[in-house]
C-alpha cells in the first residue's frame, strides 16, 4: 500500500523538478522587477537637507539676494508696469515675508530653500504679469 502511494508522487515530484529552466528560479515571470526612483520632491528635500553646511550662503542669499535684489525688482515692475496694483503688491509682500521671517528666524535651510523657491517663483509670475498688463 505504501508503494502505491509513494511511486505516484515521485513520479509527480520528479516531472515537477525536472520540466522547468533553472535559470530563472528566483525570478517569477509574472513579476518583473522595477527600479524604485525617488519623488524629485524627496530628492530636492534631501538636497535641502544636505546644504546645512551651507547655511550662512543661504542666509546670504535669501537676505542680500532675495529680499534686497529681486522684491525691489518686482515692486518696480509692479509700479511703472502694472499701474500700481494693489492686489499685485499684496501678492508680493505675502509672498516676500515669509523668506524674510525664516531667515531672521534662523531657521534651517531644509525650511528656508523651498519657501525661497516659491517666492522667486511668484515673483517671476508677477513680472510677467505685470509686463502683459503693461502691453495691455
Amino acid at each position: 500500500m505504501i508503494e502505491s502511494f509513494a511511486y505516484p508522487n515521485q513520479l509527480y515530484m520528479h516531472q515537477t523538478i525536472s520540466s522547468g529552466p533553472f535559470e530563472n528560479v528566483l525570478v517569477s515571470p509574472g513579476y518583473i522587477g522595477t527600479r524604485s526612483r525617488a519623488n524629485r520632491l524627496k530628492k530636492f528635500l534631501s538636497w535641502c537637507d544636505g546644504q546645512e553646511k551651507n547655511r550662512l550662503l543661504w542666509l546670504g542669499i535669501g537676505i542680500m539676494g532675495h529680499i534686497g535684489m529681486v522684491l525691489p525688482l518686482t515692486l518696480l515692475a509692479v509700479l511703472f508696469l502694472a499701474n500700481n496694483n494693489f492686489a499685485l503688491w499684496v501678492l508680493v509682500l505675502c509672498a516676500n515675508v515669509p523668506v524674510l521671517a525664516l531667515n531672521l528666524a534662523a531657521q534651517p535651510p531644509k525650511v528656508t530653500i523651498p519657501v525661497m523657491l516659491t517666492s522667486l517663483i511668484v515673483n517671476i509670475v508677477v513680472i510677467i504679469v505685470s509686463f502683459v498688463t503693461f502691453l495691455i
